[in-house]
Parts: structure tokens; sequence; C-alpha cells
């Protein structure tokens, strides 16, 4: 090599080139930046998949241990895959000796349905003998709706079973429809504990109930009222403290009075005395009562509540860190009537804005919400619109035995009785409800069907009910009218008219149901306008076929059937007795007062 600038280049064989800077190169090299690729056609990509499945990588892959797959095909088909180590097999031929003699391999197949299997307790086993010591293969149950767990391993002749690998369970799916058609649902919490919670349509109502705070039971409420120019407790004191005691709540009421009085008890409420004469000023007179009443509470044993009627009570216990609720059903400046104020007149207004204003709760009636916010200058947040009223049962609200109104007309006290309340004519869809019946009955075998009513259809209906053999589940009342039709809507499960277009009346006979707290089924050429399907009532087709679905959904699933009666009810007025207002106020209390709720544990 005697050319000086060939002298780094070293003698390599062909194609191949070497030299002494081999940090410059390679380092451009490396700090380039990578040649951009083509993506790879179509026919590229297949070629290389073939080539890839020719290697059969599956095939040559041998795992260090025994295992075994089970899959499920069909509900009574399944599949299993298995691979069991040679070094395994001798091994344990060497350990067992002359007993591994003419053994099996096998796949023993455990019913593991609806338990937590500990290996012994299979419902049934099921033994497939298997033709190597790799493989796969496809095998039968005796029924569907299973699940399974595959073991595969070798059957001595002793019959002792060496079991090599355990598939994970597999579930087998049923191969016809659940026997179970009720809508009913049961809420599992992360504890595990079980609950019934109604429509599994209605998840989201339930879990939005679940999430509202709830009180404590046994709660202490202390109610604070002057009494009546009659001498008697206020109505709205009185009415829902007895409401609420007969919720669980230990109730105690302290009014003025006179002289001094033993405790008095009515229909569990305890009722407590403040002596105190009256001889002053309106202001004078609270002051008073606040402070014996101090004394009293002082002595007594710890409240959970205090209500506070009317400002006179305002000032009592305004040092305690207990919840507190005052109630107004009046201002000085309504009572006033729109007079000129005069001193004392002016001092009550103060007096009222002294008290409101501390409070956490303030209850009033909507008409007078805005001038409590406005005239006491308290935050709009705190004063709640209240129904101060409540009305006494009447007859759609006292008690009812419902199953001696169903023995009046000849039907069981545990008979699940559907109503119909109309003319019995052909437009009104009648004749619908006795062809459905004899599937219905199917289904449901104590349903009874009652028609209230009379009509042109009355000798049909009772002639074809007894051709179709369902004549013991039908009651044809004729003309019901007054009281008579009260009751039996009220032992009634729902109420239900096939109409085949509107009919005189259909609104108000909506009507009765709505009073009785009764869902309410009818057809799209009824008074569909006043049901919201599945919200408090059914919408349906006027033929048998769609009867028979609506009798089965209200049956099928009670509690929702009531939660519609419910829910018409409310939609037609959401307090209707004294019990409503009790449940609304405690309701109110929860939301407010989170100490006095309770979590689920």
């Amino acid at each position: 090599m005697d050319n000086p600038g060939l002298s780094s280049i070293e003698c390599v064989s062909p194609g191949t080139l070497c030299w002494d800077e081999e940090r410059a190169a390679p380092q451009v090299e490396r700090d380039s930046p990578p040649a951009a690729t083509s993506p790879l056609d179509p026919e590229s990509l297949r070629r290389l998949a073939w080539e890839i499945g020719e290697r059969n990588a599956a095939e040559s892959y041998v795992p260090k241990e025994n295992h075994a797959g089970l899959a499920a095909v069909t509900p009574t088909q399944g599949f299993v895959h298995w691979r069991i180590r040679q070094e395994w097999v001798d091994e344990t031929a060497r350990r067992r000796g002359a007993t591994w003699q003419n053994c099996r391999l096998i796949v023993r197949l455990y019913d593991v349905s609806y338990i937590h299997f500990t290996g012994f307790n299979a419902h049934r086993l099921q033994d497939e003998t298997l033709p190597s010591l790799c493989g796969q293969r496809f095998f039968q149950l005796p029924r569907a709706g299973t699940t399974q767990i595959a073991e595969v391993g070798f059957l001595l002749r002793s019959g002792e079973f060496l079991p090599a690998a355990r598939s994970g369970s597999a579930s087998f799916g049923r191969d016809r429809w659940s026997s179970h058609r009720s809508h009913d649902a049961l809420y599992v919490d992360e504890r595990g504990r079980i609950e019934p919670a109604g429509n599994v349509w209605e998840q989201e109502r339930f879990l939005r109930e679940m999430r509202r705070p709830k009180l404590r039971q046994g709660l202490r409420i202390a109610y604070f009222t002057f009494n009546g120019e009659d001498g008697q407790t206020p109505a709205f004191v009185r009415e829902l403290s007895r409401c609420q005691r007969a919720l669980g709540h230990e109730i105690h009421i302290f009014t003025a009075a006179d002289t001094a009085r033993p405790v008095r008890i009515e229909e569990g409420v305890r009722y407590h005395s403040v002596p105190l004469r009256a001889n002053g000023s309106p202001i004078a007179a609270a002051q008073a009562f606040a402070r014996r009443l101090e004394v009293q509470l002082a002595q007594a044993p710890p409240f959970d509540l205090l209500h506070h009627h009317e400002w006179q009570t305002g000032s009592i216990g305004s040092r305690s860190r207990l919840p507190r609720v005052l109630s107004l059903t009046s201002l000085e400046s309504t009572r006033r009537n729109g007079t000129t104020p005069a001193p004392q007149s002016r001092a009550v207004e103060e007096a009222e804005r002294a008290a409101a204003r501390p409070m956490p709760c303030i209850l009033t009636p909507d008409w007078l919400r805005q001038r409590i916010v406005a005239e006491l200058g308290v935050d709009d947040a705190r004063v709640c619109p209240f129904p101060m009223e409540g009305r006494l049962a009447n007859e759609w609200d006292c008690p009812l035995d419902y199953g001696h109104v169903k023995g009046e007309i000849g039907v069981g006290p545990l008979d699940r009785l559907i109503l119909y309340v109309g003319p019995l004519e052909h437009a009104a869809g009648v004749d619908l409800l006795v062809e459905a019946l004899p599937a219905a009955l199917r289904r449901h075998g104590n349903l009874r069907l009652a028609f209230i009513g009379a009509g042109s259809l009355h000798g049909s209906l009772e002639h074809r009910a007894h051709q179709l053999g369902v004549a013991f589940a039908v009651r044809l009342l004729g003309h019901r009218e007054g009281p008579q039709v009260t009751r039996l809507v009220r032992a009634a499960e729902a109420l239900i008219l096939p109409s085949r277009c509107r009919l005189p009346f259909d609104d108000a006979v909506v009507d009765l149901a709505r009073k009785a707290g009764r869902a309410v089924v009818t057809t799209h050429g009824g008074p569909a306008h006043l049901i919201r399907h599945e919200e408090n009532g059914l919408l349906t087709y006027d033929n048998p076929g769609s009867m028979v679905w609506a009798l089965d959904r209200l049956l099928s699933d009670a509690t929702h059937t009531e939660r519609m009666g419910r829910n018409g009810q409310r939609h037609e007025g959401s307090i209707r007795n004294w019990s409503d207002v009790a449940r609304l106020y405690l309701e109110l209390c929860a939301e407010r007062f989170p100490d006095l709720t309770t979590t689920r544990l």
C-alpha cells in the first residue's frame, strides 16, 4: 500500500468498508432523523400475515406449567383445551409406581352453579376421556343454565383422581326464557347486604331516594307556643305534633297557662304548662314566657329539635346550638291591615325581626314568603313555603277494611280486585276485559274483575263470562253511587278503562282513582291525556292481548302499581292531610339539619 491517501483503509471482503475515523460518520448517522417509511400496501400485509401463520407459533410454544381452559359454545355444549407437560407425567408416574398402570387421562367437569366451590361440593361430576396430553375437544352437558369448572388429570384404577390443571369457571346460558317474569329488583350494597328495591326499571328513582338524608328515629322535639284566644293549642302545632308522635318521635308542647298544671298526655303528646299572667304588653308577656321556660328546659333532658311557633317564642333557647325552626302564620304588617302603626306595633315588628334573623329555618305560607324576606331582612334560602293547614280525614282518608268491602260483593279478602266504572257499552270496551280474563287468570288465579255501571252489554257480558268459564271471577254490580263507589275504588288494586273512544264522564272516573291513590289503565283512545305511562298509570290498546299485558303488569309488580297510584295522588295535590304535612316537615328537617340524620352502615 504505497499510496499515502489510502493508508487508513484496511483490506476487507468485497462490499465492506472500514476506516479509522469511526466516531465521525456513525455519529452523523445516529444524529440524523430516521428515514420515513411508506405504509405497506394490502398485498404486503397479507404476505406477512401468511408467513407469520406458517410459523405456527402457538403449536411450538411449550408452557412452563400445565393448563386447562373452558368456554361455553351453546347452553348445553362446551369447549375445553388442555396441555400437560411430559415432565410432570413422568415425575407423577415415578412417584405412584404400580398404581399408575392402566390409568386414564380425563377431563372432569364440575357443576358449581350458585355455590362457592371447595373441590368437594359440586352438584354433579362428568368425566370425559382425553386422547393425548395436548389437545382440544367439544363436550355435551345434560342441561342448560349451569356454571362449570374443568379439571384435567389422570384417573387411577383405584378411583383416585390426580388433577394436573384446573380451568376457570364458565357460565352456560339458559335455553329458554326465565320463569321469573316479575319486575321486582334487589339492591345489594358494597357489603353484600340485600333489600327489596321495587321495580328494576326505576333504579334511578330508588337510588335517588337512597341518597336522600333520613332522620333518626325517636327524636325528642319541643314545641313552644302561646295558646289561642279560645285557650286551645294552635291547630298547626297540635295536629303536626300528633302525627309526628304517630311516626315514632317523642313530642313535648310547652304552652302558657294562668296557673301551674300537671303534665297531661293526649295521644302520646306531652303538654307542659308554663305559669304566666298576661298583664302587660305582648312583648313583656313573650319575655316573661321565655324566662320561665328557660328554667324548665334547664331541668329537662336535652331535646334534639326546637320548634318556635310565632314570634313570641323566638327568644327561647337563643343561645342553644340545637336545630331550631320558626313557624310564622302572619306578620304585624299584615295584621295591621294598612292602618298607621302605633309604637307598640313598631315594637312588635322589631321583635319579629329579632326572632327571625337567627333562625336557620323559617316556615310560612307561600303567599307570605316574599314579605317575610323583604320586611324581616332574612336570607331567602332560609324561608321555606310550607302548608300551615291540613284537612281532616274524609271518606277517602278514613280507615277502611278492604277485605270487608270485597266480601260485600262476594270477593275474597286476599283476591286482587280490578275495577271498571262506566257504561256497559261497546264503545267502553268492557267486552275486551272479559275476553282477556282467561289468559290473565292463568297467570294470576286470584284476579277478580268488578264492573260498576249499566248498559246494553250487561246480558252478553254475563253470558260470555259463563261461556269462557270465568264467571266466578266477574262481578257485574250494576248501578252504584256515592259511598259504595268510594269504598270499592279504595278497595281495588287499580281502575281500568278499556275505552275504544272517548266517553262522557271519563275524566270524572279518573278523578275518583286519583282521590283514592289508585293507578289508572286506559287505552290511547280513552282519557290518555290524563295518564303518564308507567308513572301514574298504564297506556295500552283496545284489544284483548293488550288488556292481558296491562293486567299482568299491574298484578306482577304490586309495589310499582302502588307507586303509580301515589304519583297520581300526589299530582292532584301535594298535601292532602295532616299526616302528609308531618312527613313533609320531617323531610325538610332531614335536609336542613344533617346532625339529625342517620347514615347507612
